[in-house]
């Protein structure tokens, strides 16, 4: 899908909607309990990486959509035998794969050849350790054997999602088990995230420091009326919108969040723009005279990386993202493909494998780019359409369904003028 958008003045107002980490996480815990629970708000129409891991857990619960939420009921039993079709969802492989093997069932994961490209040996070496089947081949994982408790060692830099698993899937075995993180943890609120959701169904985590986790076994998942929040992480699209190109008011968001992609906010103040906190929970995010440089580290919000580099595009300064190297573990390598996309507009943008620097540029020239057939960096590009002379033509812009069903609709809500 091509999509052009012509660059505009924006002004409006925008209710984000349900997180998809949050939703990921009480998909997974409800569906795990033994009695029905409930997860508010939810509509039919979601974005693809949560499709994939509802239609996932659909193999140990059946659902129904009530008024504004959708109730999870559990199976008795569960299959022995299970292949899940987990598309280009990274998340949703992750967290499943210790899952399926705490229920001892045998498990083919297909899905995109890019997906399976991306780093797992954590796991791999876990199961071969364990004396189990992790056969990955080009396009497909399958795992058969039943996981024992023990004592992980997880390398802290490769990505939480490992560790987020592994909390899920502990609980269910027999004895306790102990995860110890080797180096920094990086995206460690995602792991907060998850010990959230745990936590809600009443699931008894130890965390002993900062990088020591035990978890006690012969656990049971509560059932738990879940309110996912709405999401950090989209809600920067439109708050970099504002800020580039005019006022847009954010509807929906908790400002006490735990979501590390709330960051945002402040990256958005060092920089220049003017943030209001409303009396009706709203935030006012506003246009700067000029935005300038400034110094980031990533580690924590590899997913703010994009829309950071359209906010830095035109910026006046060298920003510099740091602590960047997983971004070329991402759905593209982020750090090369965010050059390309953007250098094609005209952006000054350098990188090595660890760092990114955004020279800013008075106004992107416009033109023909990809993104890579990722979603943040096609919805960045976007966002980027607000300081381009010219019109932006992005050639593979269906990658925006991966996570949201509505971004075009809410884009043009407040004021772009985007031709499908």
């Amino acid at each position: 899908m091509s999509l052009t958008i012509k660059p505009s003045e924006i002004f409006g107002s925008v209710y984000i909607q349900m997180s998809k980490s949050d939703a990921h996480r009480a998909l997974i815990a409800a569906s795990l309990s033994k009695k029905p629970s409930t997860i508010r708000p939810w509509i039919n129409n979601v974005g693809t990486d949560i499709e994939v891991t509802k239609n996932a857990v659909s193999n140990f619960a059946d659902f129904e959509l009530i008024d504004d939420g959708l109730k999870i009921i559990p199976k008795e039993k569960y299959p022995k035998d299970i292949t899940i079709n987990v598309m280009e969802s990274g998340t949703s492989l992750r967290l499943l794969i210790p899952i399926i093997s705490a229920l001892g069932i045998n498990c083919t994961f297909t899905g995109s050849k890019k997906l399976f490209s991306r780093p797992i040996d954590i796991y791999k070496n876990i199961w071969n350790e364990q004396g189990l089947l992790f056969d990955i081949k080009e396009d497909s994982l399958t795992i058969s054997g039943k996981l024992r408790s023990s004592e992980f060692h997880i390398q802290g830099n490769v990505s939480s999602q490992f560790i987020s698993g592994l909390l899920f899937a502990l609980p269910l075995l027999e004895n306790d088990s102990k995860i110890i993180v080797e180096g920094e943890l990086e995206s460690a609120p995602y792991v907060m995230m998850t010990l959230k959701t745990l936590k809600s169904a009443n699931i008894d985590i130890c965390k002993q420091s900062i990088n020591i986790i035990e978890v006690y076994g012969n656990q049971e998942y509560s059932a738990s009326d879940y309110e996912v929040e709405s999401d950090w992480s989209h809600a920067a699209f439109f708050a970099v919108a504002g800020a580039l190109g005019g006022e847009v008011t954010l509807y929906g968001l908790n400002k006490y969040s735990i979501q590390g992609d709330k960051e945002i906010l402040n990256i958005l103040k060092y920089m220049g723009a003017s943030i209001t906190y409303n009396d009706d929970n709203s935030i006012t995010i506003k246009k700067a005279s000029k935005l300038h440089a400034l110094d980031i580290d990533v580690s924590n919000i590899p997913d703010l990386a994009p829309i950071i580099t359209a906010l830095a595009s035109t910026a006046k300064g060298t920003t510099k993202l740091y602590n960047a190297g997983r971004l070329k573990y991402k759905e593209s390598d982020r750090i090369n493909d965010l050059k390309d996309s953007f250098n094609r507009i005209g952006a000054k943008i350098e990188a090595d494998d660890d760092n990114i620097f955004i020279e800013g540029v008075e106004k992107l020239e416009g033109g023909e780019t990809t993104s890579h057939n990722d979603h943040r960096i096609a919805m960045s590009i976007a966002v980027a359409s607000i300081v381009s002379k010219n019109n932006i033509i992005i050639d593979d812009a269906q990658s925006i369904n991966k996570s949201s069903f509505n971004f075009i609709e809410q884009f043009r809500s407040i004021g772009a003028n985007v031709i499908l």
